[in-house]
């Protein structure tokens, strides 16, 4: 992939993964300590624009893509970035802007997917589903949207959140850039220091950016199979009715393209 000497880059953040957060309340808006986390969020997101900028990009989007999208408040974000906050209701989701002309993708506060071992708030997308497959595969988040990303030819090139999450995407993207700023221990969570999580946030996303040439989008071999595993059946049944979807079995529901932008819609209007 080209680029020019200023490369463009969308940070896609969530809060799970952010530095200290273990219990869902300090993920949701106006409940126990989200008010804290989101600053630290912000902190995260923040060192990861300061990374970018000293590799030398100049156009920085910034996506709030956890819960409500309105964690991050708009003088929280670095003044060299622009923020996309609330759901734009498009498939691109928590990768809304990546249809912008972007050369770089950077994952901030993610999580691993539902049923990984010693991982912090562990889920996949929301509490509906259980699990998210593309070609027989399962999915986190960060690869889901890391196939969006690719759907454009854009490679993610750094992750932030806990170990399991960075294991994971050292397995499924290859030499991505990686800080692990916790680790699931039971039902609590063993950490780094904020300021030295932020830290290692902006020299990986420097170092990152400065390789950029090394990285590929991340593109799996179509046809692609999607297929949601719902909690209830219910949810199983409604999605159903979608055109083209197939029925796997009670609890599942599947769609085959050739297209990875229907498998976005099909997902978009049947998991939530």
């Amino acid at each position: 992939m080209t680029h020019g000497p200023s490369p463009k880059v969308l940070i896609s953040a969530d809060i799970e993964g952010v530095c200290g957060v273990v219990d869902w309340d300090e993920t949701t808006l106006h409940e126990g300590d989200h008010e804290y986390f989101r600053k630290m969020m912000a902190q995260e997101v923040n060192a990861a624009v300061e990374g970018a900028l000293a590799a030398g990009a100049k156009d920085i989007i910034v996506r709030d893509a956890h819960g409500s999208a309105r964690n991050l408040l708009p003088d929280m974000v670095h003044p060299e970035a622009q923020l996309i906050r609330a759901w734009t209701r498009s498939p691109f989701s928590m990768m809304d802007g990546i249809d912008r002309g972007i050369d770089a993708v950077v994952f901030v506060g993610y999580h691993a997917r539902a049923g990984t071992p010693h991982a912090t708030l562990k889920h996949t997308m929301n509490g509906k589903i259980y699990h998210l497959k593309v070609n027989g595969q399962p999915v986190a988040e960060a690869e889901w949207n890391a196939l969006i990303a690719g759907y454009f030819g854009v490679p993610v090139v750094f992750i932030a959140g806990d170990k399991a999450v960075c294991d994971y995407a050292k397995e499924r993207f290859a030499d991505i850039e990686t800080v692990a700023v916790k680790e699931g221990l039971g039902k609590g969570v063993i950490g780094i220091h904020p300021s030295k999580a932020q830290a290692l946030i902006r020299a990986g996303v420097e170092k990152a950016i400065n390789r950029l040439g090394d990285f590929k989008p991340h593109i799996l071999t179509a046809p692609y199979f999607v297929e949601i595993e719902f909690r209830r059946e219910e949810d199983a049944y409604a999605g159903q009715w979608y055109p083209g979807a197939e029925v796997v079995n009670e609890t599942t529901i599947g769609f085959r393209n050739e297209d990875f932008y229907e498998c976005l819609r099909f997902f978009y209007f049947t998991h939530d």
